[in-house]
């Protein structure tokens, strides 16, 4: 039994491509494709159908990664758990994030552990992805949510809230007249957010108000959200700190000043329950000396 050919075809499996399979175990890619393949003859079964965009797991496939992936996810942790006793962290830290999470939080964080820890190199991701897909590809996927989170079997940690308003154009605000409560948005365009079905505020006497915006487009990009505010298109919820240059100048108003948005809570999802590898561990540290408060 060659071991090493299961083992690739999980790395495989997990990354979505023999490339950053390769790279991973640290083996010419060639050999890795060719593990795949001798697994695939030995089993009498094709688990990955091959093309030049992209790499899909057969049915066959998927139910062996179901069965290996948690295995070698706890050899790997234990692995890394005995060299970190003595070792300093090193290898490739792979973090998926939404872009207005990295751009804006994520620096100080990421320059810290580079500077603490030179034999580590971080590969950062700035994507919008399916958390639970995106797992299995990397070590942290930071996520946002104002919704309760669905059952999970993955380790998830909440390590940030993101104060947010709604803000509109002068030129909007002429044309519909200042709202009185969020009911009054129900009639004017909103900028928002898949996934967000609903806004949500919380009102100074301690009353909760909610409405479902409706409006010209729904984008998961803060920036693509911005521009269209500033454009006079619709109302936009936005973080506050990343329009308070714009709230400053006058090219944005916020609306509601008597009621509070509810924050956007900010997770960080690992892979597994098992031991954490000294990579991601020294990265979540720094995350809680610069994010926790």
């Amino acid at each position: 039994m060659n071991w090493n050919d299961w083992y690739a075809f999980a790395v495989v499996a997990r990354c979505g491509s023999f490339t950053r399979a390769a790279e991973q175990l640290d083996w010419p890619k060639s050999s890795v494709s060719h593990a795949v393949a001798r697994l695939e003859q030995a089993l009498g079964a094709r688990l990955m159908e091959r093309s030049t965009r992209r790499l899909l797991l057969t049915e066959q496939g998927q139910r062996l990664l179901a069965q290996l992936g948690p295995l070698f996810e706890r050899l790997d942790a234990v692995a890394a758990e005995a060299g970190d006793a003595r070792d300093e962290p090193r290898g490739m830290l792979r973090i998926a994030t939404p872009y207005e999470f990295g751009a804006l939080q994520l620096g100080e964080v990421v320059n810290d552990v580079l500077a603490r820890h030179p034999g580590l190199q971080i590969e950062l991701d700035v994507r919008a992805s399916d958390v639970e897909e995106a797992t299995a590809q990397y070590d942290v996927v930071f996520f946002s949510s104002s919704e309760p989170l669905p059952d999970s079997q993955r380790v998830v940690r909440r390590v940030y809230s993101v104060a947010r308003g709604v803000y509109a154009a002068p030129a909007l605000l002429r044309r519909h007249g200042q709202p009185a409560d969020p009911q009054a948005l129900v009639g004017w365009p909103c900028l928002t957010t898949p996934g967000e079905a609903w806004w949500r505020f919380q009102h100074a006497d301690g009353r909760t108000h909610e409405l479902q915006p409706r409006g010209p487009l729904r984008t998961s990009n803060a920036a693509l959200r911005l521009q269209a505010a500033l454009a006079g298109h619709g109302a936009a919820m936005l973080a506050t700190s990343y329009c308070r240059r714009e709230v400053e100048s006058g090219a944005l108003v916020p609306l509601l000043p008597g009621f509070t948005a509810h924050a956007l809570r900010v997770y960080a999802q690992l892979p597994g329950r098992g031991l954490v590898p000294a990579r991601t561990r020294v990265f979540m540290e720094a995350v809680e000396r610069f994010l926790l408060t």
